[in-house]
């Protein structure tokens, strides 16, 4: 934590002092992370920048920036653009919460959108959870990737959220992106053409996924459309009040000792 950093102190501590209380959060997001061999310790990862210090991150801090929970196999490699995946780093991992057959993968890269030559975003590139992966699972570790992000003075994180709606509770394996990352704060704007045969005329005057879920949770739900969405890692943005809110609605207090 900035002290210096009233946003940080006001907001991002306390919500790091709840998730860090949870359980999941202390039994898999402690830095406890190995090499390929599956026997030696990671230790943790090199981010170089091409102007400025690089960014040398213990594994605690690599657990928490690219969402691995412990007891992972973890590889760091260089990564070509592919698609909507930028080009940078791309830090993959494998665990028992992940779904058969997939890895985790998030990519630390530079922004073309601004002049810096520091990379300064993120990009999850696959997150698909085992159905029996324990509950919260995702939240937790976004909520402590987003704090680790902002700290690290990364501007903002970004994914493709894949599926549509309606969604379908009989499918385990349909993918229910476009509506969970907006919970997390995540947001795009839409093409007015999507709306043009909505029920309402505030839904038909929305112009981003926020403004259509803060009118009607439920259509979002059922018409919604996956596509490319992005969290604001700036002070005091709207994904942030999102996703603050979100935490504390959703994750029990922790329990004091006594």
């Amino acid at each position: 934590m900035n002290p210096n950093d009233p946003f940080d102190r006001d907001n991002l501590t306390p919500a790091e002092t709840l998730l860090a209380g949870q359980k999941i959060a202390r039994d898999y997001f402690q830095g406890e992370l190995y090499q390929r061999d599956g026997v030696s310790r990671l230790e943790g990862i090199t981010i170089d920048q091409l102007d400025g210090p690089r960014l040398d991150l213990d594994e605690s801090e690599t657990g928490r920036l690219f969402m691995i929970p412990d007891g992972s196999i973890v590889w760091a490699l260089e990564a070509r653009e592919h698609g909507e995946a930028p080009a940078g780093l791309e830090v993959v991992s494998n665990n028992l919460f992940m779904a058969e057959d997939e890895k985790t993968s998030v990519i630390a890269y530079r922004d073309d959108e601004g002049a810096s030559l520091r990379v300064d975003a993120l990009y999850i590139r696959r997150l698909i959870l085992a159905v029996d992966a324990p509950e919260r699972m995702a939240t937790v570790a976004f909520g402590l990737m987003a704090i680790s992000a902002y700290r690290l003075g990364f501007g903002h994180i970004s994914l493709f959220a894949a599926g549509n709606g309606p969604i379908d509770p009989d499918d385990p394996d349909g993918f229910v992106g476009f509506a969970v990352w907006p919970k997390f704060g995540f947001d795009a704007p839409l093409e007015p053409a999507e709306l043009n045969m909505a029920p309402s005329e505030p839904l038909r005057a929305c112009r981003t996924i926020q403004e259509v879920i803060a009118v009607d949770q439920n259509w979002w739900n059922v018409h919604g459309r996956g596509r490319d969405m992005r969290f604001d890692l700036s002070a005091d943005s709207r994904s942030w009040a999102i996703l603050l809110n979100y935490l504390y609605q959703s994750l029990p207090l922790p329990e004091i000792e006594s």
